[in-house]
């Protein structure tokens, strides 16, 4: 099955602000030291994290109706964007 660039440009779009909200979290160290502000930050990445992985998965089923499809899909998808993450550098922290 064919992935549209849209999509594989959300799916990449996923994958960076997972790795982001995991690098974030690495770097402020242990959760129950966090202040105000840290725990805002992660709140703020975390809904918007959550927000792009339902705008893919509203997406998918528009592209591939049955159950086969969307599987196919979305292994074209993550096979896509860490093809083109690869190429960037970037590790899609899956």
């Amino acid at each position: 099955m064919q992935a549209s660039d849209a999509l594989v440009a959300l799916q990449i779009s996923v994958y960076q602000e997972r790795s982001a909200l995991a690098d974030f979290v690495r770097s402020s160290g242990p959760v129950k030291e966090w202040n105000a502000l840290v725990r805002e930050e992660a709140g703020r990445r975390q809904r918007s994290l959550e927000e792009s992985d339902r705008t893919l998965d509203r997406a998918v089923p528009d592209e591939a109706p049955t159950e086969d499809q969307v599987r196919e899909l979305r292994r074209a998808l993550s096979r896509r964007a860490g093809i083109s993450l690869a190429k960037q550098g970037s590790d899609p922290g899956a």
